[in-house]
């Protein structure tokens, strides 16, 4: 895997431009920028010079009154998936569009009113190569990055890696059923092949490739899916009610939800 050295600043721009506008033509929220040389980072926040763990605190505050009703596993699952929706999409985006991976593990992400979307990069040039190694540099990069975050929110709220990283593991594989949709030139047994090694580079459990179904989720009809293996407790909510893609609904009615 090589890094490249010595870039004209126009180039970097001008390839995380690309990677920003194709994150956002895909999923309007995940608008992405590249920092500027000295700009302070701050993994979390909501305006300049926000303290991170402070932001979560009020990520996890604002879903427990805004649900009281869901407890606090909802909460919990709800806080922790939107902390990390953005580096997963944001990553198989990267290498799936542009064989390229961009400073995952240097990422900032904005917060408003419960909602974590928008990203900022470090100005640093993506790193390129072949494709099984690309799959390897991202699940280093991403946990570099969901340790980060996991370490800043266990500040404020308990938190154990039994309870993130099975949430994580269907995270990913959720993600990585939609690429055949995001990028029809991808095919679905290339994307079935790569699962196994998108988990293993993440250090994720294997054991959620029981989920990956060749039939699809009812919103996608002919695209293969997956079936979630931990439940998200939506339907705790007073207006939710089983996802598409519930384990409940596969008749894992008492799946673990513990936090």
């Amino acid at each position: 895997m090589a890094r490249a050295t010595g870039q004209p600043d126009s180039d970097l721009r001008g390839e995380h431009d690309a990677l920003f506008a194709a994150a956002a033509a895909i999923i309007p929220s995940l608008k992405g920028r590249l920092a500027a040389a000295e700009e302070p980072w701050a993994l979390l926040s909501a305006s300049p010079h926000d303290n991170s763990g402070e932001v979560m605190a009020a990520l996890f505050a604002h879903w427990r009154q805004a649900h009281p009703e869901a407890g606090p596993a909802y909460w919990l699952t709800r806080s922790w998936g939107m902390l990390c929706w953005q580096s997963i999409y944001l990553a198989v985006i990267a290498v799936y569009r542009f064989a390229a991976l961009p400073a995952l593990d240097r990422m900032g992400m904005g917060y408003q009113d419960g909602l974590v979307c928008g990203v900022t990069l470090a100005p640093e040039p993506m790193v390129k190569g072949e494709h099984a190694a690309l799959i390897q540099e991202a699940g280093r990069r991403l946990q570099r990055h969901w340790q980060a975050l996991f370490e800043t929110f266990a500040e404020v709220q308990r938190l154990r890696p039994g309870f993130v990283r099975p949430l994580l593991a269907d995270d990913l594989l959720v993600a990585l059923a939609r690429v055949p949709d995001f990028f029809p030139e991808v095919s679905r047994e290339r994307v079935s092949q790569d699962a196994p090694r998108w988990l293993a580079a993440c250090d994720l459990p294997a054991g959620h490739l029981a989920g990956w179904r060749p039939a699809s989720l009812p919103q996608a009809g002919l695209l293969p899916g997956y079936v979630r293996q931990r439940c998200c407790l939506h339907y705790k909510r007073r207006d939710g009610d089983l996802c598409g893609n519930c384990p409940r609904r596969q008749g894992a009615a008492s799946c673990d939800d513990g936090a």
